[in-house]
C-alpha cells in the first residue's frame, strides 16, 4: 500500500485524500493465521507539515475466522480508524513512534497491519451469544441440543 506524496511535499499543510483497496496475503500473528476474505479498504488523507507526514483514515477488512467457541468458520468484519506519523529515513530529529519513509512514497502497509493487529480480539467468536460445543460429547450447541448433563455457559 503506497501513497505517492510528491505534490504534498511541495504543498505544506494541505491535506490530500486517498483510497486504497488491496488484496493482502495471509499474515501469521501470535500462533494465528489471518486470512483476508476480500481486499482491505483504506480510506483517508495525508498532510506534510514540513518535517513529517501525518496519515489518517479508516480501515475496513473481512477475515476468514474460526469461532473460538463452536469451531465453525465465519467472516469477521474488522473496522477501525487510525492516525500515524511518517518521518524521512535518517532525519535529524527523532520520533520513536513514527514510521520511516524515503523519497516521495509512503509505504503504509506496515502501519495499517500494525493497527489491524491491535484491533483483533483475543478470541474471535461467530456471534456474541454463541453456545459453543458440548464439553462432553462435542456437539455444536448452536445447531442442536444433546442429552449430556451439564450447565450451559450462559
Amino acid at each position: 500500500m503506497e501513497l505517492f506524496v510528491k505534490e504534498a511535499i511541495k504543498r505544506v499543510g494541505e491535506t490530500f485524500p486517498f483510497l486504497i483497496e488491496e488484496t493482502v496475503a495471509d499474515v501469521e500473528f501470535d500462533k494465528r493465521s489471518l486470512q483476508f476474505a476480500k481486499p482491505v479498504r483504506v480510506e483517508g488523507g495525508y498532510v506534510f507539515d514540513g518535517k513529517a507526514f501525518s496519515v489518517f483514515g479508516r480501515v475496513d477488512a473481512e477475515l476468514n475466522s474460526i469461532c473460538a467457541r463452536c469451531n465453525e468458520s465465519f467472516i469477521e468484519p474488522v473496522s477501525f480508524e487510525f492516525s500515524e506519523r511518517f518521518v524521512r529515513s535518517g532525519a535529524a530529529f527523532s520520533d520513536e513512534d513514527a514510521y520511516e519513509y524515503a523519497g516521495d512514497r509512503l509505504e503504509i502497509s506496515r502501519a495499517v497491519m500494525d493497527n489491524l493487529l491491535l484491533q483483533l480480539p483475543i478470541a474471535s467468536v461467530c456471534k456474541e451469544d454463541c453456545c459453543g460445543l458440548c464439553r462432553i460429547c462435542g456437539i455444536n450447541l448452536n445447531r442442536e441440543r444433546c442429552s449430556c448433563e451439564h450447565e450451559l455457559a450462559h
